[in-house]
């Protein structure tokens, strides 16, 4: 299996003001990159998880597990979100499906 596409995880954080430091804090986008193994959904596996052929969803298989939080992906100019997810001891495994920006 071959880990050779790049898949970006956004982390989105709101701006506004801090009453503890009592300023203006602005927004903030923090992107980390990884390299990653990405395929399409098959359509029996869409068919089960949304009921019907979704177009857009992938499968993301990671090397290593990921355990950020994180509000989005970014694979070439597509932004996901995820659907689900699952954690092993070496890898981590993503169902995502692509929102409208």
């Amino acid at each position: 299996m071959r880990y050779d596409k790049k898949i970006i995880f956004v982390i989105e954080t709101e701006g506004g003001y801090d009453p503890e430091l009592g300023e203006h804090i602005e927004p903030t986008i923090v992107k980390t990159e990884k390299m990653a193994n990405i395929t399409d959904l098959g359509t029996e596996r869409s068919n089960l998880l949304f009921g019907d052929v979704k177009q857009g969803a992938k499968v993301v298989r990671l090397m290593r597990p990921y355990l950020k939080k994180w509000d989005y992906a970014l694979i070439g100019n597509d932004k996901y979100k995820i659907v689900t997810g699952r954690q092993l001891r070496l890898k981590n495994t993503f169902i995502l499906q692509e929102v409208s920006q």
